[in-house]
């Protein structure tokens, strides 16, 4: 197999695991509902990994009035897709998958769900119907505090600006906080206690991000490989790191749910996607 093919191959395997999945029975409520935002952000991930492909195809074009079809090969917007990928996998795996004392899991958990649903409570008032919906969405924050949280250890050892900033929107990011280090941890930290590879957790992340922000170096590089015909370069590279990332989030998923794991043996894949387990954690070390 090519390197579109490996790909291609990878997100099949994905598709298959996911699909025999049913969430829906679960019995336990509180499981029920972490199991169906992990499956969510899982098919989330799938998403954009075909997506990445969808782009990588020689053959794609866009029919513009004013100058007939234009063909689309576009690795910035590769690089854009694999840095939300790669974050979907790491939130994936500090929320949902990372090994952790019930009090530190339960304290990652349902910040990130309330931090999800705070991200509206700054917008302005709006029509009268937003405003009721922002305050349903108060008081569903104020459930989740309630219930689940000021019994947390974790919660009740942030400080009192920390605590109230989850509920107004102000505190997004404290599902990456860490009790132990006394601080937020960066998505480059999480990768690698996710197992990648430093060259995959800093460097390809920093020039992910360079592509997502319009960097002046990521657009530079990006319109010089089209001029000299490199893009070919720019794409594998995207390819290659969506390719240890979904051998890492198949792997996380079917650790999780019984049943995916079972469809993984069936497929007969497993040792493929263990090889690019292995490939992303050595990448980069004999440079």
């Amino acid at each position: 197999m090519n390197s579109k093919q490996e790909f291609l191959f990878l997100i099949d395997v994905m598709a298959q695991v996911i699909s025999v999945v049913k969430v829906s029975s679960v019995k336990d409520p509180l499981e029920k509902e972490r199991k169906i935002d992990a499956h969510n952000l899982a098919n989330r991930f799938l998403q954009f990994a075909m997506a990445v492909l969808h782009l990588s195809d020689d053959n794609n074009t866009v029919n513009l009035p004013s100058f007939g079809g234009i063909k689309l090969r576009d690795p910035a917007s590769m690089d854009v897709l694999t840095r939300a990928s790669m974050e979907a996998f790491l939130v994936f795996h500090q929320i949902f998958y990372s090994p952790a004392p019930g009090d530190k899991q339960g304290f990652r958990y349902w910040i990130y769900k309330a931090a999800g649903l705070a991200e509206g409570q700054g917008l302005p008032e709006g029509k009268p119907e937003h405003q009721e919906t922002k305050k349903d969405t108060k008081k569903l924050i104020e459930t989740i505090i309630n219930d689940n949280l000021k019994s947390n250890t974790i919660f009740m050892s942030l400080t009192p600006k920390q605590r109230e900033g989850i509920a107004t929107g102000h505190q997004r990011d404290l599902w990456r906080w860490s009790a132990t280090a006394n601080k937020t941890l960066s998505w480059s930290e999480i990768a690698t206690s996710a197992g990648l590879s430093p060259m995959l957790a800093r460097y390809m992340y920093g020039h992910l991000s360079g592509h997502a922000h319009s960097g002046s170096r990521s657009v530079f590089q990006t319109q010089t490989a089209v001029v000299r015909g490199e893009v070919h370069i720019l794409v594998s590279s995207s390819l290659d790191t969506m390719k240890v990332l979904c051998a890492n989030m198949i792997t996380e998923y079917t650790a999780i749910f019984k049943e995916a794991h079972d469809k993984l043996l069936q497929t007969g894949a497993l040792e493929f996607v263990e090889a690019w387990v292995q490939i992303g954690r050595r990448l980069g070390e004999n440079s």
